[in-house]
C-alpha cells in the first residue's frame, strides 16, 4: 500500500491530481470508478457505462461501482484521456481519433470506406486486429476495454439528393477539422469546410455551407433537417469509439476485480450497440415523419473509387493494417 501511495505522489502534477490519484488507488478492496463522457445521460455510451456500473456493483456487493461524469463535466475527450493516463480518473469513453497519438494505427479507422459496413467494422474491432490495438494502449498507461458504435456518417444538404460524387460538385460541405476529411471532400468533388459543430446550423441557414455529414441521430437531434432537408446514405465514414481504463489504477486491483471489469466491458459494449441501433432507428423514423427526403439510392462503388486517392495518400503508412482489415469478413 505504501508503494501505491508513493507511486501516486510521483505521478501527481498538481494538488488536485494528487487528491484524485490517491483516492483512486487508496483501496484495492473497494473502488468507485469515475468515468467521463462528453455526452449527456440518455445517450447510448453513457447509459451503457451506467449499465456496466450496476452490473459490477451487483457482482461485487458494492466493492466496485461507477460514477459517471457526463456532459463534459471533467472537460473534453483529450483532457479526460490525460487524466486517465495519470491515474486521476479511472475510465473514459473517447473517439478513436483521440488515442491516435498513443497508437498511431488507430488513425487508419478515420479513412473513408475503410469499413464496408457496420458489421465489418464490428468484426474488425472485436477480432484480432481490434484486440491487438487495445493491448498496445498499455504503453500509454491505458487499458483498452472495448469499442462502441457511433454509426455511419452520411451527407445531408439543402440542395438535392446525393447519389454519386458528381452530385457534390460545387457544394460546400462542413467536415470535421482533419486533413483526411478535407481531402476526402475534394476528391468527391465538393469543398470541405471545417466549421465548429455548434455553429453548423447557422452556417447552413445563412449559406456559409450547403450541408454537412453525420450519423442520423446527430442530424435529427440537432434539427439540421430544418435547413438541410436531403439526407443521402453514403455511409462514407464508420468510425468506432473506445473506452479505456487507467493502467496506473488497474495495476492496484486484484485479478478478480480486473476480470470482472473485463467481463462487464463486454456486456457494456453489447448494451451500447443495442441502444445505438434503437436510437438510430428512432431517428430515421422521426426524419421520415418530418418529411425529410432520405435517399438510399447511392452508388457506393463510385464513392469508394473517388476516395481511393485519400486512402492511398493517408493510408500508405498503414498499408499492412489496411490489407488485414480488408481481409476480414
Amino acid at each position: 500500500m505504501q508503494q501505491a501511495f508513493a507511486k501516486a505522489r510521483q505521478l501527481a502534477v498538481s494538488g488536485a491530481v494528487v487528491a484524485m490519484a490517491l483516492a483512486a488507488i487508496g483501496s484495492a478492496e473497494a473502488l468507485e470508478i469515475k468515468s467521463s463522457d462528453v455526452h449527456a445521460m440518455g445517450y447510448p455510451t453513457t447509459d451503457a457505462i451506467q449499465f456496466m456500473g450496476e452490473w459490477l456493483e451487483e457482482q461485487t456487493d458494492g466493492e466496485l461501482s461507477i460514477s459517471i461524469y457526463h456532459s463534459m463535466q471533467l472537460g473534453g475527450e483529450k483532457e479526460a484521456l490525460e487524466q486517465v493516463q495519470l491515474g486521476a480518473l479511472e475510465m473514459t469513453r473517447v473517439s478513436v481519433g483521440v488515442v491516435g497519438p498513443i497508437v498511431d494505427d488507430f488513425n487508419a479507422f478515420n479513412l473513408p470506406y475503410v469499413f464496408r459496413s457496420i458489421d465489418h467494422m464490428r468484426n474488425v474491432v472485436d477480432g484480432e486486429i481490434g484486440q491487438e490495438l487495445l493491448a498496445r494502449l498499455e504503453a500509454g498507461e491505458l487499458i483498452g476495454l472495448g469499442f462502441m458504435d457511433a454509426g455511419a456518417r452520411s451527407f445531408y444538404n439543402k440542395e438535392k439528393p446525393i447519389r454519386t460524387p458528381e452530385d457534390l460538385q460545387g457544394l460546400k460541405i462542413r467536415v470535421m477539422q482533419n486533413p483526411i476529411f478535407i481531402d476526402m471532400m475534394s476528391e468527391m468533388g465538393g469543398s470541405g469546410m471545417p466549421i465548429a459543430f455548434n455553429e453548423l446550423y447557422t452556417a447552413m441557414q445563412t449559406g456559409v455551407v450547403d450541408g454537412a455529414e453525420n450519423n442520423p441521430p446527430s442530424y435529427s437531434t440537432q434539427k439540421h433537417y430544418e435547413v438541410a432537408g436531403y439526407y443521402s446514405l453514403t455511409e462514407h465514414l464508420i468510425v468506432p469509439e473506445i473506452f479505456v481504463f487507467s493502467k496506473r489504477v488497474w495495476d492496484t486491483l486484484s485479478e478478480e476485480h480486473q476480470n470482472l471489469i473485463r467481463e462487464a466491458s463486454v456486456l457494456a459494449t453489447e448494451k451500447e450497440r443495442e441502444l445505438w441501433e434503437a436510437m438510430e432507428a428512432k431517428a430515421m423514423a422521426e426524419l421520415q415523419e418530418l418529411g425529410v427526403q432520405i435517399n438510399d439510392d447511392v452508388d457506393k462503388d463510385a464513392f469508394i473509387e473517388a476516395t481511393a486517392p485519400v486512402r492511398e495518400k493517408f493510408g500508405a503508412q498503414y498499408a499492412e493494417l489496411l490489407e488485414r482489415i480488408e481481409a476480414v469478413d
